[in-house]
């Protein structure tokens, strides 16, 4: 049972917190650079099949209003870009509409250029959609899997698409 000063991340309703800091051995622009094509790093992400564009109607491409579906854990998913700011290394993106998992749910990613790469800042946020605790509690579980393994993604992203091109930054202890 949590504490008197802690919030039960499982309780109905809750918003939910997840934040990560790392650095990566990546020059900054180049890292951001992931980000410049909402869908082909959306695609490239576990979990995600039948990746498609949501277009036509005017819909954006691959700007903020961008959207793109995906099957993910026997749903459908909505993600739809929010903001990418190449200047301040912002991006945010949430769902459009809410899942058999997410009632809400949206990102942010903070970069900053450090020394010895990029210090990358992901926050999720999300309000899980079931009334039973143990669902919640799955689905949290199989969220807190995947959010493990984004930083990864996004480095095994850069490394197919630029092969050869593909750089890190030499480290120093």
């Amino acid at each position: 049972m949590p504490g008197t000063n802690e919030i039960d991340q499982l309780e109905y309703g809750q918003w939910i917190s997840l934040k990560k800091v790392e650095v990566l051995p990546l020059d900054i622009d180049y890292y951001w650079s992931a980000y410049d094509d909402y869908f082909a790093y959306l695609s490239a992400l576990s979990g995600r099949t039948d990746v498609q564009k949501e277009i036509g109607f005017g819909k954006p491409d691959n700007s903020p209003g961008a959207i793109v579906s995906f099957n993910f854990e026997g749903m459908r998913v909505y993600d739809r870009l929010v903001m990418n700011d190449r200047v301040n290394h912002v991006w945010k993106l949430d769902i459009s509409q809410a899942t058999e998992l997410f009632t809400l749910y949206q990102v942010t990613t903070l970069a900053k250029k450090v020394d010895n790469g990029t210090e990358v800042t992901v926050l999720v946020e999300f309000v899980l959609q079931s009334e039973k605790r143990e669902e919640r509690e799955e689905a949290l579980n199989t969220f807190k899997k995947y959010f493990g393994l984004r930083s990864s993604e996004l480095q095994n992203f850069l490394k197919t698409r630029d092969g050869d091109k593909y750089y890190e930054l030499p480290q120093t202890n």
